[in-house]
């Protein structure tokens, strides 16, 4: 421990996707965040629209997106309101940048960062835990499906199936009469 952190409030920084809104990590962070007599800062990386080109194909030199960035922090107040209602203490702060770069630099100030585990099958979504986990200046508490409330949807489940499927296909291919031993 640092002689600067005597003082300080222990701070969770949680990652709320614009899509889920993130009901799993928010519900943990405010738990654990209430067990420590801490605070939680819900923060959703935002990214600026691309600028208009000039005339002559070229960006303008001074470019203004706090409209956008104001629409996106009331999306965020609104998700953050969702899940834990309207008489939530959370603080919410909108960011621009990457997800993983945001959430590494919202952890310099964080004792802790908590993210959703997520459902999305994309591999580049899988592997934002495990690359903000190693680039975090602090613990990273990923929540998986089932504690957010959400359990697996249907759409995980039925290529989860499909998944076992091909699998055992592929280990009796060339083998007739195998069978499988039951699974319990």
């Amino acid at each position: 421990m640092n002689v600067a952190d005597l003082g300080r409030v222990h701070t969770i920084v949680v990652g709320v996707s614009p899509t889920s809104g993130s009901p799993g990590a928010l519900r943990w962070a405010v738990e654990e965040a209430s067990l420590r007599g801490g605070r939680v800062v819900a923060v959703r990386a935002w990214r600026p629209h691309a600028p208009e080109t000039a005339t002559g194909g070229r960006v303008p030199s001074v470019v203004s997106d706090d409209g956008a960035r104001a629409v996106e922090a009331a999306r965020l107040a609104e998700d953050v309101a969702r899940v834990l209602g309207h008489d939530h203490v959370v603080e919410t702060r909108v960011v621009a940048g990457k997800r993983r770069a945001v959430l590494v630099e919202e952890s310099r100030n964080a004792d802790l960062v908590v993210i959703d585990a997520g459902q999305s099958t994309e591999v580049g979504a899988r592997w934002l835990g495990s690359r903000l986990v190693r680039a975090s200046h602090c613990p990273v508490v990923v929540v998986p499906p089932a504690l957010g409330g959400r359990g697996v949807s249907a759409f995980s489940a039925a290529a989860g199936r499909l998944g076992r499927s091909v699998e055992r296909a592929a280990g009796t291919a060339g083998r007739p009469g195998f069978q499988h031993p039951p699974t319990s």
